[in-house]
């Protein structure tokens, strides 16, 4: 049987950054409006630091994966903007491959179908018997003029494919060239751009002959027709064409791949290749795929796909470099990178540029192949390679060997973003990378911006420009980091790994969502139900948690089921021992649990009344208290109520629901203070979902509408240790989400202590009462005293003013002096207090009073132990004095601190009558 050769293995790479056509339209299109007919979509653009050769090494490596590299004996690098005339670019890339050094290297240029050209000539090497192994890579960077059509059509990127005859995946069963010397554009010695002729000549006489003369040709050759292609892969950048050149060859749509225009332009001599990376990226076993590559004539190849297709390690290919994008609109950007524009760089640039040539050589593999050192006496690694190890308790001399960092796993370890450095894309980014294994070093980070990165995020090593020596023509090549792509993503999703999860009525709708949501993020999860009907009757159901169990396991989390019923002091208790029994800890309660009874208040028996409270309120209860005591213990929790549109809001009918589904809220407010210093946060969601106790009140149309998934993200993130609100109420579902608070309004001042007000002035007063303009949120108890015992601003514009001293006759020191005088002994009956004054101000000081058995003293300076601590300035405490400044709003304002026994700084009104 005849040996097969073919392709072994194929990688690609796209350039991150992305540039929206229509940028460039908006920008230019007062000078060049017929560009809008092909502003749809983006193009791909290096960055300033990529050129043909970094984006063939790119894509090399990504071809490389799972491939022995000592079995490359050759390799083929085709390009029309290589960066040297005269210096051989394949032995580049072979260097920082670290490729061996017994090996063949060639450069294919001056034409697009050079990338098929070196592909046909390493196929004819390795069938030869000449090569066993030929790694061919094709990449373009095209320089254009701005503000043309080419500019959108063209795109950069590179395409890599291994050529042997082990372990094929393609194998190759022919080709057919033809060459003509049709100049469409060309581009002479020392020019930067291509001259272009006219797109209709190029597309009537060029593509639409061209092409299918080689096509035709090739299945003449091997006696095949369109019905034996199952992909046909042809460069044009000519939309319209390219599917007029598919049907004059007979080939369905179906059967073309596309030509990526729209997703990244065309990309010079690496194009063919690269849409046939992607062509194999989704191939099955026994595909035929046909590759024309066009340029002053046409290479046509046909391959089969064989079984060893599935058997390819993973790669970023096509689609994964067309997934890590960064698509941006900024066109200026775009012209600094492709020197089309001249910008000032400051005296820093001006810097030697010129490389050693000695240096390089001695240093190449470090510089070009990031090859370090690997001490053989205790294993670590070091980069650069030095004569002693780094490592303080070996420090061996003459130890270490070649150690390859360019495939290392690496992690940030320090980084910084300095605007001061010299930058194409400022601010200049870099810092301490780790790698895995050992080693580390200082690098430059490059695809990135500084809000990009942190302390841990992984980064791989990627071959790009360090300098650039334009007076001598030279570029100097190293390795920099960049984030690995979804690794910040990855970073910034909230995770529960470790934690674990009680999700009560977890057995459908909400619950059940929630608990797979949590599973999926790495939560271990108690899923409570007790599988009872809606209006919690029956004797239960083991069936529903169940189900929800075997789901996550299924997707590999952890998950147990409990059918204990909330509504029992046992059943709460025994759901928190579930967890703690079986996964160690309690870190999430969701109290999600619930039964309805609607009826209208007179006709409402009190057993449906006391069975919702039971399961609603009563419920939330029985399983918070033991769960809270676990977390107190542990200084840790989330705790989330389900409250209801209905409790917040009111609805008829359900009077038993609305009172548990607010007095959920009541209960939060208190646990939100005991739980304040143990870092438990409590907080309540009002969810709007589809779930059973709803599927027949609310209207098909909209039930289909409320999907659990649209509330769970809320409730999931109130269950992070990301979230740091606590004691709030949100609305969610439908895609839309909401806070909800108990707000106070200004309110009035009527009456006194002395002459309580009348019903006729309350009726009198009443739109003031009501108003709810400038009304704020009390966080508790002590607020709300304070707020009424020092009324807002608003208020007190309704009372007469009362008769103060003046700011003008007023000091901070003369209210001190007077503060025996204003002392109400009688008030003080029982009261051992010292109160800490701390006035800032030019006018300040620190004072303290000291009330015991019904006497008073002010001293200045501090006291050794204050009950509380009163921080003002001196303007704003005369104003509080004088009663211009209310102590709430002083208070709320941020004005008046107050540190210590809160409370007790509620007596300070009550014990001196300064005004």
């Amino acid at each position: 049987m005849a040996e097969i050769i073919g392709i072994t293995s194929f990688g690609a790479y796209i350039p991150r950054l992305r540039l929206e056509r229509m940028a460039i339209f908006q920008s230019m299109g007062w000078f060049a409006p017929a560009t809008v007919m092909v502003a749809q979509g983006e193009r791909s653009m290096c960055n300033w630091d990529e050129d043909s050769l970094t984006m063939a090494v790119t894509a090399s490596r990504d071809c490389l994966t799972g491939i022995d590299k000592s079995c490359i004996d050759g390799l083929y690098l085709a390009s029309t903007t290589l960066p040297f005339a005269d210096r051989q670019n394949a032995g580049i890339a072979a260097t920082a491959l670290n490729l061996k050094s017994e090996i063949l290297t060639a450069d294919f240029t001056a034409s697009q179908k050079a990338g098929t050209s070196a592909l046909i000539s390493a196929l004819d090497a390795v069938k030869a018997g000449d090569r066993k192994q030929v790694l061919v890579a094709a990449a373009d960077r095209r320089e254009t003029k701005a503000a043309y059509f080419y500019e959108m059509w063209f795109g950069d990127g590179a395409a890599a494919l291994c050529v042997g005859s082990d372990n094929v995946v393609a194998e190759f069963l022919g080709s057919h060239s033809v060459s003509h010397d049709f100049v469409d554009h060309y581009r002479a010695s020392g020019k930067t751009y291509d001259y272009m002729w006219e797109e209709r000549w190029a597309r009537d006489e060029g593509y639409a002959k061209i092409i299918p003369e080689a096509v035709q040709g090739l299945m003449a050759k091997l006696n095949i027709t369109m019905e034996d292609v199952d992909r046909l892969v042809f460069p044009c950048f000519f939309k319209a064409e390219h599917r007029k050149i598919a049907r004059l060859l007979g080939a369905d749509k179906d059967k073309v791949a596309d030509n990526l225009h729209e997703v990244c332009g065309e990309t010079g001599t690496a194009h063919s290749l690269l849409m046939l990376c992607q062509a194999l990226e989704t191939a099955n076993p026994g595909d035929r795929i046909l590759v024309a590559g066009f340029g002053q004539g046409c290479n046509a190849l046909y391959f089969r796909v064989t079984d060893a297709i599935a058997e390819l390690p993973a790669r970023d290919g096509v689609d994964g470099s067309l997934a890590n994008k960064l698509t941006i609109d900024n066109y200026p950007k775009f012209l600094k990178f492709r020197n089309l524009i001249q910008t000032e760089m400051g005296i820093r640039a001006e810097a030697p540029t010129q490389t050693a040539m000695t240096a390089l050589w001695r240093k190449r593999h470090m510089l070009l192949g990031l090859v370090g050192g690997r001490c053989e006496a205790c294993d670590t690694p070091q980069f650069p390679k030095t004569e002693v190890c780094v490592n303080p308790s070996c420090g061996a001399m003459h130890s270490q060997v070649d150690y390859e960092f360019a495939d290392r796993p690496a992690a940030i370890k320090t980084f910084t973003a300095d605007l001061l450095a010299v930058s194409v894309d400022p601010p200049h980014c870099y810092g301490m990378i780790q790698f895995e294994g050992g080693g580390r070093m200082m690098a430059d980070f490059t695809d990135c911006t500084m809000e990009d990165l942190k302390v841990g995020l992984p980064m791989r090593m990627v071959f790009r420009k360090r300098t650039e020596d334009k007076e001598r023509g030279f570029v100097n090549y190293f390795w920099k980091a960049t984030p690995v792509p979804g690794a910040a993503e990855l970073m910034n999703r909230i995770r529960f790994d470790g934690q674990v999860a009680v999700v009560t009525g977890a057995g459908g709708g909400l619950g059940r969502v929630y608990a797979l949501e949590l599973a999926r993020r790495g939560a271990c999860v108690v899923v409570n139900d007790f599988g009872g009907a809606r209006d919690g009757s029956g004797d239960g159901s083991a069936s529903p948690a169940d189900l929800v169990v075997k789901e996550i396991q299924a997707a590999g989390g952890q998950a147990v089921t409990n059918y204990d019923n909330v509504a029992t002091v046992e059943g709460g208790e025994n759901i928190v021992r579930t967890a703690v029994d079986t996964f160690g800890s309690v870190d999430i309660v969701i109290n999600n649990a619930g039964i309805l009874r609607d009826k209208s208040f007179t006709k409402m028996e009190p057993e449906n009344w006391d069975a919702v409270m039971a399961v609603h309120l009563n419920g939330a209860c029985h399983v918070t208290r033991p769960a809270f005591a676990a977390m107190k213990e542990k200084g840790y929790g989330r705790i989330v109520m389900t409250t209801s549109a209905a409790g917040l809001y009111g609805n008829f009918g359900q009077t038993n629901y609305s009172a548990a589904k607010m007095a959920l809220v009541g209960l939060m407010n208190t646990l939100k203070l005991e739980g304040a210093k143990y870092d438990i946060k409590v907080n309540t969601v009002a969810p709007l979902a589809a779930s059973r106790l709803t599927e027949d009140i609310l209207p098909p149309e909209m039930f289909a509408k409320m999907k659990p998934e649209l509330v769970a993200p809320l409730v999931v993130y109130l269950c992070s240790d990301r979230c740091g609100e606590t004691g709030a109420i949100f609305n969610t579902g439908m895609g839309y989400a909401n806070r909800a608070a108990v707000m106070t309004g200004p309110g009035a001042i009527i009456g006194s202590k002395d002459q309580p007000p009348t019903v006729e002035q309350i009726h009198a007063q009443w739109d003031q009462i009501n108003v709810m303009e400038g009304a704020k949120e009390l966080s508790d108890l002590t607020t709300a005293l304070m707020d009424l015992m020092t009324p807002s601003s608003a208020a007190s514009a309704e009372a007469a003013p009362a008769e103060s001293p003046s700011e003008a006759e007023l000091t901070v020191a003369a209210i001190f002096e007077k503060m025996p005088d204003a002392f109400v002994a009688d008030a003080a009956a029982g009261v051992d207090v010292v109160f800490q004054y701390c006035i800032g101000g030019p006018g300040g000081g620190d004072w303290f009073v000291t009330v015991k058995d019904q006497t008073c003293t002010v001293t200045a300076g501090k006291a050794d132990k204050a009950t509380c601590t009163l921080k003002i300035g001196d303007a704003d405490f005369v104003r509080l004095i004088t009663g211009q400044l209310p102590a709430m709003q002083a208070y709320t304002s941020g004005k008046l601190a107050i540190e210590g026994d809160i409370m007790k700084s509620q007596l300070i009104e009550r014990l001196f009558k300064l005004a």
